[in-house]
């Protein structure tokens, strides 16, 4: 019971603190709550600046802050966890860069992503398709009629949703032609997107089998309700919750779920949480923790106090800061080379050690037994390589060890 516990803290939240994994509320329990919880109340950061006279890189570096700050503190305290969980899904499911746009912007993607991240996916892919940050990121906001830009409607198709073996070059440059007419508007420290008619090609195009005047709202349903997305996305939601490279017939109910529900995030969600693969063997400890998982989860579990400007410049040195993908694929699949190890190590040493008020973590070890971290990061589990050595450690030490072990890097 104690390892399908942490199994399902680890899959949900990166872990579960001593109390979570405690309690007695069966687990079904906290996720159909969850899941009735679609839309969460946050409070987003107010990123206006009082003073006018601060240069704009100055500006831009401030607001990054404060956002990064909001960023940090809401991953590790959310109120739901599975919405939070399926926020950062659909963060790296549709990939945009901090670089290339205004820190309102990015904001306003993050709540776009956060309103729709357990509601309809029409209405997600909709949103982001649509924002002044997706618009910027892959140059949709410059796709005019007579001036087409093809990468949006390229990577619509590849990434977000049928994926490759579902559409022809033709379908990128019919979906190119549909997609024209949005915009970006910027003016003083306002944002926005907006659709110009005169900008729209209005001509028949052909498109994924289907011709017609189509404009960028009948390409997203197409996109949204086309059979192969309903695949895609249960493969990328099992393999994420579950396991890498599910069965066929797993994917199978999952898209017929996906349809049936009228593409409901969160029917998906339950069928995949309730399906008996979940606590299998096979799902237990199948993934390795990215770095963002390995520190939030880190923080969550244990409790640690956090200054978010240190765990902003830890996440940057391990590669997985956020909203900071190289490419518009998002993160990798797999995170762990000899530096990317080592650089673990050194993180589990900052996170447990005394810095006083230098450190920018605060780790209280009066709190746990060796027992208790034996349970909060392994499911109770004494890795035999450290059985005879770790109770000759302090608790701080303790705690170090046991994240920098092998078996703590896999979810």
């Amino acid at each position: 019971m104690a390892a399908e516990r942490g199994h399902f803290w680890r899959r949900i939240s990166g872990g579960g603190t001593l109390t979570e994994l405690s309690s007695t509320v069966p687990l079904q329990v906290l996720w159909e709550s969850w899941l009735e919880q679609r839309q969460p109340s946050v409070t987003y950061p107010d990123l206006r600046l009082e003073r006018e006279d601060i240069p704009p890189s100055r500006q831009r570096q401030e607001r990054l802050q404060l956002f990064f700050d909001w960023w940090t503190a809401q991953k590790i305290k959310a109120a739901n966890p599975l919405h939070e969980r399926m926020v950062d899904f659909w963060r790296d499911h549709f990939t945009v860069s901090a670089r290339m746009g205004p820190v309102p912007a990015l904001l306003d993607y993050e709540q776009r992503l956060r309103t729709h991240a357990l509601g309809d996916f029409q209405e997600l892919l909709w949103s982001v398709s649509t924002s002044p940050m997706m618009l910027i990121y892959l140059n949709n906001g410059t796709n005019r009629r007579g001036r087409l830009n093809e990468n949006f409607s390229r990577e619509v198709l590849e990434l977000f949703t049928v994926g490759p073996g579902h559409y022809s070059e033709r379908d990128i440059q019919e979906g190119a032609r549909a997609l024209t007419g949005w915009r970006v508007v910027r003016q003083e420290a306002e944002i926005r997107s907006e659709f110009v008619p005169q900008r729209h090609d209005a001509g028949i195009k052909t498109y994924l089998g289907q011709t017609g005047a189509w404009r960028p709202e009948d390409v997203i349903e197409m996109l949204a309700n086309h059979p192969a997305t309903g695949q895609r996305l249960g493969r990328k939601l099992w393999s994420e919750l579950v396991y890498p490279n599910p069965e066929p017939e797993i994917v199978a109910q999952l898209a017929d779920v996906y349809q049936g529900s009228r593409r409901q995030i969160p029917a998906v969600l339950a069928a995949i949480l309730s399906h008996p693969q979940f606590f299998s063997a096979k799902a237990y400890r199948s993934r390795v923790r990215s770095p963002q998982e390995f520190l939030m989860g880190s923080l969550r579990a244990l409790e640690i106090g956090f200054d978010p400007q240190k765990v902003r410049t830890s996440l940057r040195h391990m590669g997985n800061h956020p909203y900071g993908a190289a490419t518009v694929k998002g993160w990798p699949d797999s995170w762990i080379t000899s530096t990317s190890l080592l650089n673990r190590l050194s993180v589990a040493q900052q996170l447990t050690e005394d810095w006083g008020d230098d450190g920018g973590f605060t780790f209280e070890p009066s709190r746990f037994s060796q027992q208790d971290l034996l349970e909060v990061l392994l499911d109770g589990e004494m890795p035999g390589a450290i059985a005879q050595d770790l109770p000759r450690l302090d608790r701080r030490e303790q705690a170090a060890v046991l994240l920098a072990s092998p078996l703590y890097q896999l979810l």
